[in-house]
Formats: C-alpha cells, sequence, structure tokens
C-alpha cells in the first residue's frame, strides 16, 4: 500500500473514534462465534491497525490489548484483496521468524477478512497447523460484514457526539 492509501485508511480509522474504547458485547460476540467456526482454533479478535499497532477491539482466547504492528499478521490482511490465510506460520518466509509464532502465542494458524476497506481485520488463529474450508472462510467473511456495520454504526454514534 502505497503513502496515500495508507494516509486515506488510517484516516478512515481515526474517524471511527474507536481505538482505545472500552471492549464491546456486540464484537465480542461476533470474535466468539468466528472463534466456533474452525475447530481447533483457540484465538480470535477484531483488530484494528493504527500507525505502528495492532490494537484489539476484543480478543478472545488471549490476554492482550495490542501487539506491535510490525508484528501483526493482521497488517497483512489489511494489504490482501479481501482475505488472508496461513495454514503454518512455521513454513510461511512472512511469518516463520515471526515472535508470536517462535514464542507465545505460538501461531500456526491464521485466517483473516479485511474490515472497512482495511481499517482492521477478523481474525482466527491456532496453534496448530490446518488448512480452512471453503465453507469457514465464506461465514468468516459473513461475520466481518457483521464487524463492518458495528464499526459504522460506531463511527456515526461517535460523529453525532
Amino acid at each position: 500500500m502505497d503513502a496515500d492509501q495508507e494516509a486515506r485508511r488510517l484516516e478512515r480509522l481515526h474517524e471511527l473514534s474507536i481505538l482505545d474504547s472500552p471492549e464491546d458485547r456486540m464484537f465480542r460476540g461476533l470474535a466468539e462465534q468466528a472463534l466456533t467456526l474452525f475447530p481447533g482454533a483457540s484465538i480470535a479478535a477484531v483488530s484494528l491497525i493504527d500507525t505502528d499497532r495492532q490494537w484489539f477491539k476484543t480478543i478472545v482466547g488471549l490476554n492482550t490489548k495490542e501487539t506491535p504492528r510490525s508484528q501483526s499478521f493482521c497488517s497483512h490482511t489489511i494489504e490482501a484483496p479481501k482475505l488472508m490465510v496461513v495454514e503454518d506460520a512455521t513454513r510461511d518466509s512472512r511469518f516463520q521468524d515471526n515472535p508470536l509464532v517462535t514464542a507465545g502465542p505460538g501461531i500456526r494458524f491464521y485466517a483473516g477478512v479485511k474490515l472497512m476497506k482495511g481499517v482492521g481485520a477478523l481474525c482466527v488463529i491456532g496453534r496448530t497447523p490446518r488448512q480452512a474450508t471453503e465453507s469457514e472462510l465464506v461465514k468468516l467473511q459473513k461475520l466481518a460484514s457483521l464487524v463492518d456495520i458495528q464499526l459504522m454504526a460506531h463511527g456515526t454514534l461517535s460523529a453525532l457526539g
């Protein structure tokens, strides 16, 4: 993504006024639902990609609120056409040396769908390699559409004051 695209993406993100806001049960419910789609997966999140960090509006299965953008799988997802799947991160040159792979949480599997033209991603993570079925990915994309609606609603409510 070039500098102009990144500037527009960050502008869209900041217009939502959502970074560092409290966890929301609607986002949490959608992440929990995403997790049920992928047997064996242990983490799901609504991730928002800021300038230098990945911030989690909600995350299920891991106790953290943010990670450096440089380590973020979701920062790759926002540059993908629609979604990104990594079947085994230890065999993917983009991620095999990533601390999130080589140490805790030990990511192996990742499936993520871009949110709102790249402000973040809805993702599911597993600690064992696996393939994603077409059905799982279609359902994850449908859930991501619901996350998009929630993000737009949050942005609209924030703009109203």
